[in-house]
């Protein structure tokens, strides 16, 4: 997957990250979700927080 076509998200309220496996899921979690896609892609962190963000205002104009 091109790294600007990638958006990231948890499935808040239900199923917790396999870290946080057994307690609330959060949309804070999401970062689990990016470091996890960080190992998989080989990309650094900050890469794929920048990119992903970018492609969520892109995606969703009205966010800030």
């Amino acid at each position: 997957m091109p790294i600007d076509r990638l958006l990231v998200e948890t499935d808040s309220p239900f199923l917790s990250p396999q870290k946080k496996r057994g307690t609330d899921n959060h949309p804070s979690n999401v970062m689990i979700t990016l470091e996890e896609l960080a190992t998989v892609r080989e990309d650094e962190m900050r890469t794929l927080v920048e990119a992903t963000t970018a492609n969520a205002r892109a995606a969703f104009p009205g966010l800030r």
